[in-house]
């Protein structure tokens, strides 16, 4: 059957899925405590390559050469990216459909590429505004004399709660129509937030 081609979350999922440490030892290096091994790009006699944790990549710091598990595993046996990422899919099982896929198939294939986008873009915009309130919030926090103490004193908590939430469950907020104009009602403050001049003098005085 003809494989299809590899798009941009299928990357994603495969970086998700497979560890970096976990692949660097599955294909016969040895990683230290200090998370390190020797660097298989070049002559190396001592563990120069260093392995980061959650999935941050790899790096060594005699010969420069890092990047990601996809490329490790491209560099490593001179392949592309996408014969690189089909090898870790192959290698470690990974159920990344890459077989040719059915009228069905594809179309519920680009609608989860769909959300996903959305939520990624959602959950940018989100964040932007959530972390713009929380600055404001604190600023204000801190100068007593500032029209907006009281507010910050009140919300400053739900708006780092709310950041928290957008990092562990993005959807349900996403999904949430309560939240979602409460966003609306946070950008629009900003946006008046932004133009009080006795916000100005208040923190200038």
């Amino acid at each position: 059957m003809k494989s299809c081609r590899l798009i941009k979350e299928d990357y994603e999922e495969v970086k998700r899925l497979v560890g970096m440490r976990q692949a660097v030892e599955y294909y016969g290096f040895s990683v230290n405590r200090k998370g390190r091994c020797i660097c298989p790009f070049h002559r190396d006699r001592h563990p120069s390559m260093k392995i980061y944790p959650h999935n941050r990549g790899y790096y060594c710091f005699s010969c420069g050469a890092g990047g990601d598990v996809i490329t490790f595993v491209g560099k490593l046996y001179g392949l592309d990216n996408e014969s690189a990422a089909r090898k870790l899919i192959e290698d470690f099982h990974l159920p990344v459909h890459t077989e040719g896929l059915s009228y069905r198939e594809k179309r519920e294939r680009e609608k989860k590429v769909r959300q996903r986008r959305e939520l990624e873009a959602f959950k940018g915009q989100a964040g932007k505004i959530l972390r713009e309130y929380r600055k404001r919030l604190c600023e204000a926090a801190r100068c007593p004399m500032s029209p907006h103490f009281s507010e910050a004193l009140q919300w400053l908590t739900v708006v780092e709660y709310w950041l928290s939430c957008l990092e562990e469950c993005p959807q349900e907020m996403k999904k949430d129509e309560g939240m979602v104009r409460q966003l609306g009602t946070i950008e629009r403050r900003l946006t008046a937030w932004a133009s009080d001049p006795a916000e100005r003098a208040a923190i200038s005085g």
